[in-house]
C-alpha cells in the first residue's frame, strides 16, 4: 500500500491537468502553512510553560531561602522533608459520645495507640486514614480527627472545668472541641468566626459533637481584630491566628504561588491586632495562648514580643515545658521532623498582669 505526505495527498487527489495542478499547488500551501501556524502555537505553549516552571521556580527559591536562613540549612533540609509528607493526625475521643458504644467499634478500627503527652483521651495508628466518625444512638459522633498538637495547645490553658472561655478564631472547630472535652456544666464557651462559611462550618461541627441545645455555648461572627466590647470578662482566652500554614502551602500547589515574604509580615500584623484583643478580653489574672500552625518567626515569637514591648495591657509570658516539641524564646514549638510528624504547631502562654500600663506607672509614681 503507497503511503503519502499531507501535500503529496494532495497532488494524489487532483488530476494533473493544468487547472488542477494549480488546485492542488494552493492548497498544499495552504495545508502547509496551517502546519507551521500549529507549529508555532506549541512552541509558544513549550516556552509559556517554562516561563511558569521558572516562576514556581523562583518562588520555591526564594520559600527555601527565607526559612534556610530562619533554621539553617541542616535543620531546614529535614524540616523541609518533613513538611512534605502527608499530614499526621489522632483521632481525640469526644466525652459527649456514648464512649461504650466506641469501644464496641474497637476492632473494626485500625491497630490504636494512646497519646500519653495529652491528657485528653486521643489515639494514633501507624494506618495512613481512620474510618469515618460516626453517630452514637443520641446522634452524637463519637470521635474528631485532627493533629495532636492542636490539642496540646488547648491543654497549655490549663481549662478549669467552671471556666469562661473564648475561642477568638474558632473554625473550624478541633480546638473548640479540645476545650469542651475539659469544661462542666457550670463552664462556657463563645466561639468566633467572622467569615460565614467558615462559621457554618463551625456550628455544624458543634451541632453533631455536643448534645442539642447546649446553653453553654455561644457562637458569633465578629471581626476579632476589634473585640473590645467584653473587656475581662473570660478567664482564658484561645487565639489560634490565621497564618502562612506553609506546610498546608506545600501540599498546594496554587496557594503556593501566592507566598512571599511580604505575606508573612502582614499576617503578622493582623496577629498582633488580634493578640491585643485577646489580651483585652481576658480577665486580670487569666490566660491567653496565642497559636499558629506557621513555622516563621515572624508570625509566632515576633508577634508575642511586639506584644509585651508595644501593647496597652501589662503581660507576662509562663513558661511550661511539654513532652513534645521544643522550646523558643516566648513560647513553644512542635515541628514534625523532630516530633515523629506531628506540627507544625506553635504556642505562647500569657498572663495578663493588670488593667493598663498607664495604671501600673501611675501606682509607681
Amino acid at each position: 500500500m503507497n503511503k503519502f505526505c499531507p501535500i503529496q495527498l494532495v497532488f494524489h487527489h487532483f488530476d494533473m491537468s493544468e487547472g488542477g495542478d494549480r488546485r492542488a499547488e494552493r492548497l498544499a500551501r495552504k495545508i502547509e502553512a496551517k502546519s507551521n501556524k500549529s507549529s508555532g502555537k506549541s512552541k509558544a505553549k513549550e516556552k509559556a510553560a517554562a516561563r511558569e516552571q521558572e516562576r514556581r521556580q523562583a518562588i520555591f527559591n526564594a520559600f527555601s531561602s527565607f526559612y534556610e536562613e530562619e533554621f539553617g540549612p541542616e535543620r531546614w533540609q529535614t524540616l523541609l522533608e518533613a513538611l512534605k509528607k502527608p499530614v499526621r493526625h489522632c483521632i481525640m475521643i469526644n466525652k459527649y459520645s456514648d464512649t461504650e458504644e466506641f469501644k464496641k467499634r474497637l476492632p473494626s478500627l485500625p491497630e490504636l495507640e494512646p497519646l500519653s503527652f495529652v491528657r485528653i483521651p486521643c489515639f494514633a495508628t501507624k494506618e495512613d486514614r481512620f474510618p469515618h466518625p460516626e453517630k452514637d444512638r443520641h446522634n452524637i459522633t463519637d470521635y474528631y480527627i485532627l493533629d495532636a498538637g492542636s490539642v496540646l495547645a488547648t491543654e497549655a490553658l490549663d481549662i478549669q472545668p467552671d471556666d469562661r472561655v473564648l475561642d477568638l478564631c474558632a473554625a473550624p472547630g478541633g480546638k473548640s472541641l479540645s476545650v469542651l472535652q475539659r469544661l462542666d456544666e457550670y463552664g462556657s464557651l463563645t466561639v468566633n468566626e467572622l467569615s460565614p462559611d467558615r462559621r457554618r462550618r463551625l456550628r455544624q461541627v458543634l451541632d453533631n459533637y455536643l448534645p442539642p441545645n447546649d446553653e453553654r455555648i455561644t457562637v458569633l461572627g465578629k471581626d476579632g481584630t476589634k473585640w473590645y466590647s467584653e473587656p475581662e470578662q473570660y478567664d482564658k482566652v484561645l487565639l489560634d491566628a490565621p497564618c502562612s500554614s506553609e506546610r498546608h502551602l506545600l501540599h498546594d500547589e496554587k496557594e503556593f504561588e501566592d507566598w512571599s515574604p511580604k505575606r508573612t509580615v502582614h499576617n503578622a500584623e493582623r496577629q498582633l491586632k488580634l493578640l491585643k484583643a485577646a489580651v483585652h478580653s481576658v480577665c486580670v489574672g487569666g490566660l491567653v495562648v496565642y497559636g499558629t500552625c506557621s513555622i516563621s518567626s515572624v508570625e509566632n515569637d515576633k508577634v508575642v514580643s511586639k506584644m509585651i514591648r508595644k501593647g496597652k495591657i501589662p503581660v507576662e509570658v509562663v513558661k511550661k515545658t511539654f513532652p513534645i516539641g521544643e522550646r523558643t524564646k516566648y513560647g513553644w514549638i512542635i515541628l514534625p521532623d523532630r516530633t515523629d510528624g506531628w506540627g507544625p504547631l506553635y504556642f505562647s502562654i500569657l498572663r495578663r498582669t493588670g488593667v493598663s500600663k498607664q495604671e501600673e506607672e501611675d501606682e509607681d509614681d
